[in-house]
């Protein structure tokens, strides 16, 4: 069995793409929902969000680990970046 090793620049790298997720999915909904649905800016929200992911880290995540663990890891990560921002948004609507 191979040891993969995680290192800190990776993690710190996840954080930070993780965060700039949960940026996206509060931010961009909020600034496009003058023109659509906000079930639609959502879900551009979340391709944007997505994609910042997949042009950042994805490739480090393929190099360390096989597709059923990227997709269950990163799926618990994506839904947890989504839930936070639903949270974030909902305050910030009803004044914090």
């Amino acid at each position: 069995m191979t040891r993969v090793r995680i290192g800190w620049a990776f993690v710190g790298a996840n954080v930070l793409v993780w965060m700039a997720m949960t940026v996206i999915l509060v931010v961009l909904p909020d600034q496009l929902e003058r023109w659509l649905p906000i079930q639609v800016c959502r879900v551009i929200g979340w391709a944007v969000a997505c994609g910042v992911w997949v042009m950042t880290v994805e490739p480090h995540w393929k190099a360390r680990y096989g597709p059923i663990v990227r997709f269950f890891v990163q799926l618990v990560l994506w839904v947890s970046a989504a839930i936070f921002a639903l949270w974030l948004d909902d305050r910030f609507r009803e004044g914090w």
